[in-house]
């Protein structure tokens, strides 16, 4: 790697590192994780990126759980490989890494999602057995306890061994509770070596027969063995005997097994965890609010609203940089404790975590580029044991940095220069700069010298930028400004601070001309700048609050564009009704006069009926119900004199309205015409005056004719109409007709039953539907609703 350990420690990328391992499950990956380094190649580095955004998908979009843990247990595959037989706790961990390498590769190759590549192509790799881990699981119990029903013979054995104990307490019971208890110490059996016994008082001994195995310390008490239990305690020794083989024989089976798989095992643990490692980035990543970055290798970086992920978030202030496009090297000057030193930093920090296949905490639109060395130059590095003062140890890292960089190298340098006289600083600062533009590096240099700022003015391939400060308290901002260079107010910010001001006066006269001009120029220079950010600021927000107010002028209009097609859909819904009852009106007198046309002889009353039933009809002719205006004495009305509730005469429609609101601006009248209520253009408005062949209350009550009879038609709102059995165009007519009464009453829903036959009718209505501005959606009806019967039909 070409990147120094003393490079990563400036950058303090150990301590992101150790923060990474937290979220690691497995021992091994958080030894891995602390020991990484950042890739070495660009391919390499945009995998890990990669690698860590598909582990991101598979947490928080697919729910997978992450590796579960397991124990360390290379030494016991080793031993087990070699044939040695494992532990009952060393086969439970065993069986640990199986489960979790189970699961693991299930919850990850299920997943049917072609942007998982890298970690399906791990979980792939992962050995499983199922069998030989529900063997484990089933057969050890415990860290030291083999299940009973291991294998058959285990089985019987322990059944033999219960069966002898419970013989043993038996025989022996009726000396502790028989009349020979007055021979025992106390009333209890207990056991020496693997023997049952009875502890006997020493001047009893030899009342008990039997073997004695051992004394009190006071020996005051013996333990003896009866007689009558020595055969079944040698029979339980043997039984106990056969008891251990049978478990060893039990845990030998298990370890061989685990022997002829043990480097699939052991590879497995270096799967899981490179699993284990990308899913503890992608957890880090989302609990520090961490994107992707963009990643490239030319060397450009763009950090948009950076957080130093070391600093706490409560306290951070977002940083925007931007280099090495255009401008190979940024020239930043400014106050002290203004934050040149933390954006120095966040650069090389942000740039050793993408190269590490991390995530950064910053913005959309941030990118990042890999290099292939990076140099850092940051804090007083003074070494004792050496002997090397402050500008020693700086001179010594820039002898390192300017032999050893290439166009591939970022170049981070702090207060360039400084440590020694500021005229000779400043000229090797600017000849250790020109030596890194030739060499076409990339990077962050920080200074005071002012004639630095003045070459990077007329100098390609350097940008000056400067720490932002309040202009009239002189407080850091921590907000970096690209293309201008920054005062360093040490005079400023020393008064600020309390000194004297007697010496912050004698300090200004000390001051060349040239240095107080220049510095009164970048002063003003920075105020107008933050000006006319403020004028920019507040340009953008009532730009934003003018486009929400248009949007939503917008809103409103299409909302009342909707409004005004339902109510011309209702106008036309009353007037056809109005017009199909004068028909069947018409149809009715017409029946009649044939009924007298039938006759063979003609009275006079007859002929008196028919043009009595002739002149209805003729008054029926296109009258919808209204009374007949036209001879009324009409003016076009006066919108100054016309207020609410004032009766006019619609000329569009042939009927008389009622005012309801009047807009001279507009000059147009909201009108409420039956149960329609539209705006009207003034010129389409006439006064009505009362004559004595209309009064007022005739007109009023000619409209309530229609009004009533419109009142009638909402009152009964069918929302289901059956057409079985009519032909298309009839079936049409009537279906159109249903459907104004629905849009003018505001069903949200009908039914139209057409049945299903040959699918003809149901085929022209839903054409039909589909050509109709007030339908939302329509279908057919699923079981339980008619199905290809019934066209199910919703409103806007």
């Amino acid at each position: 790697m070409n990147i120094s350990e003393k490079v990563l420690l400036t950058l303090e990328y150990d301590k992101v590192m150790r923060s990474v391992s937290e979220y690691a499950v497995l021992g091994v990956s958080k030894e891995k994780i602390k020991n990484s380094v950042p890739e070495n190649d660009f391919l390499s580095a945009e995998i890990s990126l990669d690698t860590t955004a598909e582990a991101d998908a598979l947490l928080y979009k697919y729910a997978v759980s992450g590796v579960d843990f397991f124990d360390e247990i290379t030494d016991e595959l080793d031993r087990a490989k070699k044939g040695a037989t494992l532990s009952c706790s060393e086969l439970l961990r065993v069986m640990r890494l199986l489960r979790s390498s189970r699961l693991s590769k299930g919850a990850i190759t299920v997943i049917d999602d072609e942007k998982i590549v890298y970690l399906r192509r791990i979980a792939e790799q992962i050995f499983t057995e199922h069998y030989i881990e529900n063997d484990i699981a089933s057969k050890i119990v415990s860290d030291d306890q083999v299940s009973d029903n291991a294998s058959e013979t285990l089985y019987q054995i322990r059944r033999k061994i219960k069966k002898i104990n419970d013989s043993i307490r038996e025989k022996l019971a009726s000396y502790v509770r028989g009349n020979k208890m007055k021979y025992l110490q106390e009333n209890i059996i207990t056991m020496r070596g693997d023997r049952y016994v009875i502890p006997v008082k020493n001047e009893y001994r030899s009342q008990i027969k039997g073997l004695v195995h051992d004394q009190s310390s006071t020996g005051a008490t013996v333990f003896i063995e009866p007689e009558a239990v020595l055969d079944l305690n040698n029979d339980l020794r043997t039984a106990i005997a056969e008891e251990n083989a049978e478990v060893e024989k039990i845990l030998y089976d298990l370890s061989r097994q685990v022997g002829s798989m043990a480097d699939a095992l052991a590879l497995n643990i270096d799967l899981l965890a490179s699993l284990d490692i990308a899913f503890a980035k992608a957890e880090y990543a989302y609990k520090t609010r961490s994107l992707r970055p963009g990643f490239n290798e030319n060397g450009f970086i763009n950090i948009v609203r950076g957080r130093h992920p070391l600093i706490d978030a409560d306290k951070v202030v977002p940083l925007d940089v931007r280099f090495g496009k255009d401008n190979r090297f940024l020239l930043i000057t400014g106050p002290n404790t203004g934050g040149k030193t933390v954006t120095l930093k966040l650069v090389g920090l942000f740039t050793l975590m993408a190269m590490s296949g991390l995530f950064v905490p910053a913005k959309d639109g941030t990118s990042l580029s890999f290099f292939d060395k990076i140099f850092a130059d940051i804090g007083d590095e003074q070494s004792i044991e050496q002997s090397l003062s402050t500008f020693s140890s700086h001179i010594k890292n820039i002898i390192n940095i300017t032999e050893n960089a290439d166009e591939r190298s970022l170049v981070l340098i702090d207060e360039i220069g400084a440590g020694t006289d500021p005229d000779e600083g400043s000229a090797l600062a600017q000849a250790v700069i020109e030596t890194l533009l030739n060499l076409s590096s990339r990077g962050i240099i920080t200074t005071h010298y002012s004639r630095l700022k003045e070459y990077a003015y007329a100098r390609d391939g350097i940008e000056n930028a400067s720490m932002d400060f309040d202009s009239e308290t002189f407080a850091p901002l921590y907000k970096l400004n690209i293309g201008v260079p920054g005062s360093s107010n040490a005079i400023e910010i020393s008064k600020r601070l309390g000194l004297s001001g007697e010496i912050i006066d004698h300090a200004y006269s000390l001051l060349t001309e040239n240095k107080i001009s220049f510095e009164n120029v970048l002063r003003e220079a920075e105020k107008s700048r933050q000006e006319a950010e403020k004028y920019k600021a507040e340009y953008s927000r009532l730009t934003e609050e003018a486009i929400r107010e248009s949007e939503a002028v917008k809103t409103e209009r299409a909302k009342l564009e909707q409004d005004k097609q339902r109510f011309i859909a209702g106008a036309k819904s009353e007037a056809r009704q109005l017009v199909n009852e004068r028909e069947e009106y018409a149809d009715e007198l017409i029946d009649e006069i044939k009924q007298l046309l039938k006759k063979q002889d003609l009275s006079s009353g007859d002929l008196i009926v028919a043009r009595t039933l002739k002149n209805k009809i003729a008054d029926s002719k296109y009258n919808l119900g209204e009374e007949d205006y036209s001879d009324l004495p009409m003016k076009p009305v006066d919108l100054s004199s016309l207020k609410e509730g004032d009766e006019v005469y619609v000329s569009s429609l042939s009927s008389v309205g009622t005012v309801c609101r009047v807009s001279p601006r507009k000059g147009e009248v909201e009108v409420m015409s039956g149960s329609v209520r539209l705006n009207v253009k003034a010129d389409k408005l006439f006064t009505v005056k009362k004559t004595e062949q209309k009064t007022k209350s005739s007109l009023k009550k000619s409209s309530s004719v229609s009004v009533k009879r419109s009142a009638g038609a909402f009152n009964e709102v069918k929302t289901e109409i059956n057409v079985i059995g009519q032909n298309v165009d009839e079936a049409l007519i009537n279906v159109e007709q249903f459907l104004d009464s629905c849009v003018v009453n505001n069903v949200e829903e009908c039914r139209i039953v057409h049945g299903k036959g040959l699918h003809i009718l149901g085929k022209a209505i839903q054409d039909y539907l589909k050509k109709q501005p007030f339908v939302k959606e329509y279908r057919y009806g699923v079981y339980g609703e008619g199905e290809k019967g019934v066209t199910i039909v919703k409103f806007k």
